[in-house]
């Protein structure tokens, strides 16, 4: 079964720019364009197949008739385990947190959310927030959201295109205003809104906030700032290899093709392929899908290897069997 390419998913939230459009090419009129999401399965979002003989069907109907593609540790289980997004972050998002999976499964039925961003873009000043600069109490915490403080114990981090951060379930977090990044997590749309600057709604409302759930969630001290898993860059026939991070939801790598490169596959996962800059071209015996920047592509599991010509940057995401 060969690669085919995705239609994204875009959402219109009120903190998006036109980034996505202007620099990733995303053809659409939502304004603001805050996430465009790559590789999508999920019940708020899912993509559908954009060429080959099953163009046009939703990326969910086509892992229900062949999970194999998914591969041999995760066909059981029927439901693709990431979700991987662009995000353009024109305003800064609200401050956050997500639910490890067995909170999330006794409160909302779903998976946890434990994700990876890989910065791309930022307006100079550009920051983001990543856990506490202290340890906090849970009364300190709920006192200082109550009273609009909670931005002064946060830790604040400054961000360049390249950085990487990795935000495990229960880590207080928010993205900062004028930064553009690639989002790898699991599939999951469960957020808690810790605090919101006050922001309303398109129907004039404020944004509700989920207090009491962010508080028995958040880690309430500082995060690790090493992403688990990653590596030096490693040189391949035509690029250059590096694995961002690696944990039992996903493994990401940057890709840097300079030229004709084969990338191993075992049969045990998919590969998703993001390309973020340049261009390339997957090729097959005789097949050919042109890969450029912007464009979201899946691999099917099988075992052998991806060959992929061009000269651009590429994010690869797989899953660990079996959670390894």
């Amino acid at each position: 079964m060969n690669p085919f390419s995705l239609v994204p998913v875009f959402k219109d939230y009120l903190w998006g720019g036109t980034k996505l459009r202007t620099q990733f090419n995303k053809r659409t009129d939502m304004s603001p364009l805050a996430e465009s999401w790559e590789l999508a399965a999920h019940p708020d979002g899912d993509c559908r197949i954009a060429d080959g003989p099953f163009a046009g069907v939703a990326l969910s109907q086509f892992l229900r008739q062949f999970p194999e593609s998914m591969g041999s540790g995760r066909a059981a289980e029927g439901e693709l385990p990431v979700l991987i997004k662009l995000i353009d972050a024109r305003e800064p998002l609200s401050i956050q947190v997500h639910p490890d999976d067995g909170y999330a499964m006794r409160m909302e039925g779903s998976a946890g959310k434990t994700e990876m961003w890989y910065v791309l873009d930022r307006e100079p000043g550009a920051f983001l927030y990543c856990g506490f600069e202290r340890d906090v109490s849970r009364e300190e915490l709920a006192r200082r959201i109550e009273d609009g403080t909670v931005t002064d114990v946060l830790r604040k981090m400054s961000v360049e295109p390249g950085d990487v951060f990795f935000m495990e379930a229960g880590t207080v977090h928010a993205i900062g205003a004028g930064i553009v990044i690639a989002e790898i997590q699991q599939n999951s749309n469960t957020t808690y809104r810790v605090f919101d600057y006050g922001r309303r709604g398109p129907d004039g409302k404020e944004r509700p906030l989920h207090v009491a759930k962010a508080l028995d969630v958040a880690k309430r001290g500082p995060a690790c700032m090493e992403p688990p898993g990653s590596g030096v860059p490693v040189a391949l026939p035509g690029g250059k290899l590096r694995r961002l991070a690696r944990c039992a939801y996903f493994s990401a790598e940057l890709l840097d093709l300079s030229g004709v490169c084969e990338y191993p596959t075992d049969g045990t996962t998919f590969v998703s392929i993001l390309c973020i800059n340049g261009s390339g071209v997957l090729t097959e015996q005789g097949w050919r899908l042109e890969v450029e920047k912007g464009r979201s592509v899946f691999v099917p599991a099988r075992k052998g290897s991806v060959v992929l010509e061009g000269n651009g940057a590429f994010l690869l995401t797989t899953v660990p069997e079996n959670g390894a």
